[in-house]
This record gives structure tokens, sequence and C-alpha cells, in this order.
């Protein structure tokens, strides 16, 4: 058998070696072993874990950065598999509306595909999808290294600072997409950039990137709470979120616009202020929220003895508490507000948990630990919880909720 239940990356590619010396077949053997590798990465959680990923992080040196591009690249190089398997990621009982589609309940959240590299195969495995986040002009962002890994919390730390190939390179990715014959909603997170004390760039900017790609999207994701970005600071106010709210709702009409909001911790000064800038989005004309983004650590913090940063955007694990925090109180104080959940979703015990008070799920970091067969264990555990409350669709479960 090639892949044997202990996942002994060795034993894989000691039994598979060949005699043959002749290098195209010893090729053609080898690119079998990396298709069938791909897809057991796919659909088993544990294998990707255990082979796929162990194996992209020796490939990459343990950069986990390249580490990332290599999987882009993979989901790329193997669209027949992702074509092949894709039926196995639609549920129909899990179906929700998002962006007025009717969709599997899990996205991707913005970093995971940040210039739209891979959004047709990812578009076969996940309800929607939020590439990003999008900018105008290319980026470099800080310097490397600025990602660092704890593989004991399942958790990431970013001091990435906004890179970005820009607003060209993704509108050229758009086109490719084709998003009238793909019913895959996208969501793009955008931000425009402001200058120090200058907001009006900020909104230029944001008004130019909105013009390009209302075409090619069924909404926008504005972000202005990267962690790593000091600038967005100054529209973190009420007015300003009123002011982006309306700005974008005048350029795109109907289509979905929502807000990433940061953390929400638990001290009531810090809470009172989400919440205002909640109900000035949506007093701007905005549709919703997403929550949780990442939260701000000090150096100290960071399990990098070489990190090189005063502090990084810590995610995965850690953000359960703070955005079923949020969750909760932003559906009690906006019952008809769109609310989409991210912030460690890992299972299905977490999914059910965000689904008491959002409307639709995305990830990044968790399915970097537990690849996209994640969605499978999700999916197979809420039709259980769905099963044992009396419900038939996950739709009908939204429904009943009372806040």
């Amino acid at each position: 058998m090639l892949f044997n239940k202990d996942y002994d990356i060795k034993n894989i590619f000691k039994k598979t070696k060949v005699k043959n010396k002749d290098k195209g077949h010893n090729f053609m053997v080898f690119k079998w072993i990396e298709k069938k590798a791909f897809k057991k990465g796919l659909e088993n959680p544990s294998f990707f874990r255990g082979v796929v990923r162990r194996i992209a992080y020796s490939m990459a040196k343990g950069d986990p950065e390249r580490v990332h591009e290599l999987a882009l690249d993979a989901l790329n190089e193997h669209t027949d598999i992702i074509e092949e398997v894709s039926k196995d990621f639609d549920f129909k009982d899990l179906h929700v509306t998002v962006a007025d589609l009717d969709v599997m309940p899990f996205g991707t959240a913005p970093g995971l595909d940040k210039n739209g590299d891979a959004l047709r195969p990812l578009s076969k495995l996940f309800g929607y999808l939020k590439p990003g986040t999008i900018i105008v002009l290319e980026r470099e962002g800080n310097s490397r290294p600025r990602v660092a890994i704890d593989e004991k919390l399942d958790e990431i730390y970013n001091a990435q600072g906004f890179p970005s190939k820009g607003l060209e390179y993704f509108t050229e990715r758009l086109g490719e997409y084709d998003n009238k014959t793909i019913r895959c909603p996208l969501i793009p997170s955008v931000c425009g950039l402001p200058l120090e004390e200058n907001l009006n760039n900020a909104y230029k900017e944001l008004e130019i990137i909105l013009r390009r790609i209302y075409p090619y999207v069924d909404g926008v994701e504005w972000n202005p709470f990267s962690p790593n970005t000091k600038a967005l600071s100054a529209l973190r106010t009420p007015s300003e979120f009123k002011r982006s709210a309306k700005l974008i709702k005048d350029l795109i009409g109907p289509k979905m616009a929502v807000v990433k909001m940061g953390p929400y911790d638990d001290y009531e000064e810090q809470k009172t202020n989400w919440l205002k800038l909640v109900e000035s989005f949506l007093d701007g004309g905005g549709d919703g929220i997403t929550a949780v983004n990442t939260y701000m650590v000090p150096k100290e913090k960071i399990p990098s003895e070489t990190w090189g940063y005063q502090s990084a955007g810590r995610s995965g694990t850690f953000l359960q508490e703070y955005r079923q925090r949020a969750l909760k109180d932003a559906r009690m104080n906006f019952p008809n507000a769109f609310i989409f959940a991210t912030g460690g979703i890992d299972s299905a015990e977490q999914a059910w948990s965000a689904l008491q008070y959002a409307d639709a799920l995305e990830g990044y970091t968790p399915y970097t630990f537990k690849g996209f067969g994640l969605i499978l264990e999700m999916a197979d555990g809420l039709r259980t919880k769905l099963k044992e409350n009396g419900y038939k669709t996950l739709r009908e479960f939204l429904a009943s909720r009372e806040f």
C-alpha cells in the first residue's frame, strides 16, 4: 500500500523507488506519487499534516511563506484532481445564502490567496472566496522572515506589512476567473492606504480599487484593521467607518459590503468603541461585518528567538474567545447584519459555536495546519449537530435563531 497508516515519509519514498535508470520514467513515477499525495492531502487532514505539510516544509527549508507559495502552485497544477473531488466538498443540506447565492458556508479568509493566484481551484472547494487584501500599488511589505509558526498551538504570527502584487495584477487574475460561469461568490478584501495624516488618499485609492474590480465581484470587504500597518489606525473612528461604508455602497450598489473588524477585548471601553464602529459602518449603508482579525502581540510573546520586529499579528486558536465574544455581542446589537465568522474555526465544534450567531464561516490559519480536508470534517460534524438538534438543513437552523 502506497500510504501506510503511520504516514512514514521515508517509507513512502522507499516503496516507490524504481530500478529503471531512465530519467523520464522516474519523473513520471514521481509525478504519480505527487498526485496521489495531493489528493489524499485534500481529503484527509491527518495525512495533510503528517505527510504533505512536512514534505512542503522540507522543500521550503522551513520558510512558512515559501510553503504558502508552493501550496498555491500545487492548487493550480492539480486542477484535474480538484475538479474530481469537488463534488465531495458540496453538501446541499449545509447551503446558506452569501451575496444572494446558494453556497456552502465555508469560505477563504483574506491572506490565504492574497493576489488571486488560485481563484479557480479554490472556487471548487469553498463556498465563497475572499482574496486580498487588495491595494492599488505593488508593495513588498516588511523584510523576510516575517512569519513565525507555533506548531503546538496551531497559531501563526505575522508582521508582513500588507505585501501585495497590486491592483493591476489582481484585476488580471479576475479576468481569468470569469465569475459569470463560476458561481462562487467573490468578495475581495480591499483597502486604500492613508499617507501619514492624509486620509483623502485612502479614499482615493479605495475608489480606484472599487471601480476596477466592480464588474467581477459579488461584494467587497473593507479591511482597516491590519495589525501591522500603523497608518490604518487613523481610519478606525466612527465618522471614517460611516464615510467608508457610504463610499463603498455608492460605488457597488446592491452588492455586499462588509467590514473586517479587529479582536474584541473583554473590557467595557474597548467593547463600546468596537460596537460603535460597527454601528457607524451599518449606518453608512454597510451590510455586515467579519469578526475577527488578528490580534497584535509584542515581540516577547512571539515564539521565535530571531524575530526582527517589535510586534506581530497572532492568529489561530488564540482568537477563538475573541471571535465568540464578538459574534455574540454583534448579533445581539445588530440582529439584521450579515456576519462572517473567522478566527480559530478548526473543528466542527468551533464551527457550530460560531454559527450560533454567524451566517457563514471562513478561515486561513486552520487550513495551513490541517489542509482543506478540514472542510469535510467540519461538514460531517455540522450535519451530526443538526440531526441531534432536530434540524434537516443548516438554513433551517439559522432561520430558527432568535436574538
